[in-house]
């Protein structure tokens, strides 16, 4: 009977553990199962949206070059990057992405024109895009427009030098990197362009290469692209080349307008080269003289400089073809005279290169949206992608807003 009694009250203590027990627990287990499908369901919408992103020519197919943009374009009526003009996935406008650039000086579209263009009410996203390796200096430092692999060397100053490193995204150094320099210079009066000269990475990851010059430079450009099997990306570093001039590419239409804080230079322009993807070199036009190739960048618009709607050969700037050529780079041979102390100084020439799609330089990463507040739950998503016949990788991370 006692043992009876002693066996009831085990018994009672066993259930009331359990019980107490799963009381505990089963909230506990709720909450994580409750977290993992609000996981799965904003990695759904960010798949959705990447989708819609990178597959979607969005409407008009042609939106990012409409010329003039706005802000908040009532012509765009759907949200997309890809190519309408590529049948291949993953192959990106250049035009819609430089719509991105919120300093561009042709505008750009509003982030919350974007969102709401894709349905993502309560939700943020931030884009990136980036180059599919690192190629920095020798002593790993970045490469920026101011801070340069090259330097001109030499008893003569007529030998150019470049050393750079090449490494994974995780930091491995790779070797056997094939990389094809061309050399844009001139001596204020001469104008020349030196290579393509290839070179290879070391077992470091490093190439170094010493370049002869047909002449000393005052004012010089290297464009550097560096190969990785077949995903190449593309640097272009100066030396005493002054900021007269940003050059802009919307479709066929080639467009200058004035940097920040420019100098006061009367500037004509003598001949305008194209590089492609393969970095072949194409000249793309002969100056005609004045009137219709001069421009004070001190005078008049500051959106468009050059070339004039009554241009003889390429009225508003079109160049019929140039978009299917898919040029990484554009070179401008510039005479060009500055104002100092209210004097002129004699014409010299300059160079000028730039994009026209400068904001994917391999030096650049390339960001669009927001970031995600402390503690937001989020998401991300990578993906490769082809700009201008260059591999990139476009980063999404996505997520929910705080009601």
């Amino acid at each position: 009977m006692v043992n009876a009694v002693y066996d009831h009250i085990i018994a009672i203590i066993v259930i009331g553990a359990v019980f107490v027990g799963a009381v505990v627990a089963l909230p506990a287990m709720s909450f994580v199962n409750i977290r993992a499908v609000d996981q799965q369901q904003l990695r759904n919408v960010a798949l959705n949206v990447f989708n819609a992103m990178l597959l979607d020519t969005g409407e008009p197919v042609d939106w990012g070059s409409k010329d003039p943009f706005y802000m908040d374009d009532p012509r765009v009526k759907r949200f997309g990057l890809a190519s309408a003009q590529d049948s291949t996935f993953y192959v990106l406008d250049p035009d819609k992405v430089q719509r991105l650039v919120e300093s561009n000086p042709l505008n750009y579209i509003n982030y919350s024109r974007v969102r709401e263009l894709l349905g993502l009410q309560g939700y943020g996203f931030g884009l990136r895009i980036i180059p599919p390796f690192n190629v920095t200096k020798e002593d790993e430092t970045p490469i920026t427009p101011t801070n340069s692999p090259a330097n001109i060397t030499g008893p003569n100053k007529d030998i150019l030098q470049y050393a750079v490193k090449v490494k994974y995204l995780d930091g491995r150094p790779i070797p056997n990197a094939a990389s094809l320099a061309i050399i844009v210079y001139t001596d204020g009066k001469k104008f020349n362009i030196t290579g393509p000269c290839s070179n290879w990475t070391d077992a470091l990851g490093v190439c170094r290469d010493n370049i002869k010059l047909e002449f000393a430079p005052t004012s010089w450009t290297v464009i550097l692209r560096v190969s990785v099997a077949d995903v190449a990306t593309l640097i272009v570093t100066f030396g005493k080349t002054p900021k007269i001039i940003d050059i802009n590419m919307v479709g066929d239409q080639i467009i200058l307008t004035k940097p920040k804080d420019p100098s006061n230079a009367a500037v004509n322009v003598t001949s305008v080269y194209a590089i492609g993807e393969q970095n072949l070199l194409w000249l793309l036009y002969e100056g005609q003289g004045p009137p219709y190739d001069k421009f004070n960048t001190g005078e008049g618009s500051p959106f468009r400089l050059w070339p004039p709607p009554n241009h003889p050969t390429h009225p508003n700037g079109i160049f019929p073809g140039l978009s299917s050529y898919n040029p990484t780079i554009l070179i401008f041979n510039l005479e060009t005279s500055i104002k100092k102390d209210d004097e002129w100084k004699p014409g010299y020439q300059e160079i000028m290169v730039a994009g026209p799609y400068q904001n994917l330089l391999g030096y650049t990463v390339f960001q669009y949206g927001g970031s995600p507040k402390g503690g937001s739950a989020s998401v991300r998503l990578q993906r490769s992608v082809i700009i201008s016949g260059m591999t990139y990788i476009v980063e999404l991370t996505l997520w929910k807003e705080s009601p």
